[in-house]
């Protein structure tokens, strides 16, 4: 017996460096993210507390930062690889 199976829907777009990068249909790119574990967990409290998604908090934060176009300071984790 056939079953239908719903796949997602994506598209492929040329990166800034040639490569190709996937695009969902709703316009997301999936990154991945490395921080320091005080910061993780701090950040699963906040969406915890605030009954929001942590992806969500990241994009605001994201939102933010690109918004004001001042540089941030590196992260500790930055330095110490200097």
């Amino acid at each position: 017996m056939k079953t239908n199976v719903r796949r997602k829907q994506s598209t492929r777009h040329k990166g800034p460096r040639g490569g190709t990068t996937t695009v969902t249909k709703s316009g997301m790119v999936k990154k991945n993210l490395w921080i320091p574990l005080d910061e993780a967990e701090a950040l699963r409290d906040k969406a915890y507390n605030e009954r929001r998604s942590e992806a969500d908090i990241i994009r605001e934060g994201l939102r933010a930062v690109l918004a004001s176009g001042v540089a941030v300071a590196e992260s500790k984790t930055a330095k110490a690889g200097s």
